[in-house]
């Protein structure tokens, strides 16, 4: 199929800009050439005009870099419900987080790799959903966070045995849970739980295999210990100091602040439908002020950030919005959550910006986020794969799938 999306702004994820009366042509779900708008040209082709319109704003799809998808957000109960239950409901949240304009996706962690069903239900075109990139059971201390879907260890050869029953999964990435955290009843966001030799153990046989890893680590000597053994992002990092920032920058390790995760417990916990634990609530309540200091010491030093939302799911918006409101300048906000996400996934080569060669992964958001970050919640268009899967809110259900090949 050939497109051709002509916008009036066109925000430039690589340079954080916004580029002005092009047209876009998209060939074979890649992009193939942008130009300035030729009023004159004809094309053989279906044509988005969104060029008379300064308040459409053409942009590349977004990217979720730390979500839960077998989380409702809501109840907490579900982290007993069956397999099947969840799949489910892991296909919904993907849809929600579809209809806000995310097309791609990296799911920290799923019990009995319910996670690699999913991704192989997409690949294949059973489902509809972002692409996503999975990690199949976080690798977790006996006892500790998340131990209702994570692999347990206690040893450094255990924990060589767990990342590597992960790559026999064929994950994308592997799943640290190194610290407590407001979850967790067994533990605090600042005390590690997994020791430093599991750690390395770890890191070890993931980046022997070409691997990243990615740390739930929220504050404490735990942080310390996952930036000497060479990890690649830190999850949370509510209690970062001011030498472990340091370190970040020098090592160049990614920080997924996840934000909303934690201010959404603070402020919400004690009203949604299922109200959270107080436990829960009193330790977001503490930590999400200190969450936002590091938040901005780690962007004034220059750590590397990319957007991630942890439960809530289409609601990354919001996760913007706040990234905003602690003084990030709006295009580096968007920057996070396309070509910042995408170098961290190791993706920016396919997705994360509009350029050719990339693959067609683009949205129309009506209103301009450089001035109000708020209308990233109002998102008219969304493109993924050089197919339309969203306009006006309406999704375009897959209509059929692949098989496998006869062996």
């Amino acid at each position: 199929m050939k497109y051709v999306i002509k916008a009036a702004k066109l925000f430039d994820s690589i340079n954080a800009s916004v580029i002005e009366n092009v047209e876009v042509h998209i060939e074979n779900g890649k992009i193939c050439n942008i130009s300035k708008i030729d009023e004159n040209a004809k094309y053989d082709c279906e044509i988005f005009d969104f060029s008379h319109d300064a308040e459409l704003f053409v942009m590349p799809g977004l990217i979720d870099s730390h979500l839960h998808l077998a989380h409702g957000g809501v109840d907490a109960r579900e982290k007993d419900d069956r397999d099947p239950q969840v799949a489910l409901r892991m296909y919904h949240n993907g849809i929600r987080n579809l209809l806000v304009g995310v097309t791609t996706q990296r799911d920290c962690g799923a019990k009995n790799h319910i996670d690699v069903c999913y991704r192989e239900g997409l690949r294949l075109g059973l489902i509809n959903g972002p692409r996503t990139l999975i990690c199949g059971q976080p690798i977790i201390a006996t006892g500790g966070h998340c131990t209702y879907m994570g692999r347990q260890i206690d040893g450094r050869d255990e924990a060589a045995k767990a990342v590597r029953e992960q790559l026999q999964q064929r994950v994308d990435f592997i799943k640290l849970m190194v610290t407590g955290g407001v979850s967790t009843p067994t533990g605090y966001p600042t005390t590690p739980q997994m020791t430093q030799e599991e750690i390395e153990a770890c890191v070890q046989i993931a980046h022997n295999n070409n691997k990243m890893v990615s740390v739930h680590a929220q504050g404490g000597i735990g942080v310390d210990w996952c930036l000497d053994a060479g990890v690649d992002s830190i999850e949370h990092g509510m209690y970062l100091t001011d030498g472990q920032i340091d370190k970040m920058v020098r090592q160049g390790t990614w920080y997924v602040p996840t934000l909303y995760a934690i201010h959404a417990i603070a402020v919400e916990g004690a009203y949604q439908e299922v109200p959270m634990s107080q436990m829960m609530i009193d330790k977001c309540a503490v930590a999400f002020k200190q969450h936002a200091v590091s938040f901005k010491k780690a962007y004034d030093a220059g750590v590397k950030i990319a957007a991630g939302t942890d439960y809530k799911h289409g609601a990354l918006f919001e996760e913007l919005k706040l990234m905003a409101g602690y003084g990030m300048p709006n295009e580096k906000v968007l920057q996070c959550a396309t070509w910042n996400a995408a170098k961290m996934l190791r993706l920016d080569d396919q997705i994360g910006a509009i350029e050719p060669g990339k693959i067609a992964d683009i949205i129309v958001v009506k209103g301009d986020p450089l001035h109000d970050i708020s209308v990233m919640s109002d998102i008219k268009m969304v493109m993924q794969n050089g197919t339309i899967v969203v306009e006006e809110g309406r999704l375009t259900p897959t209509t059929s799938y692949k098989f496998y090949p006869i062996q």
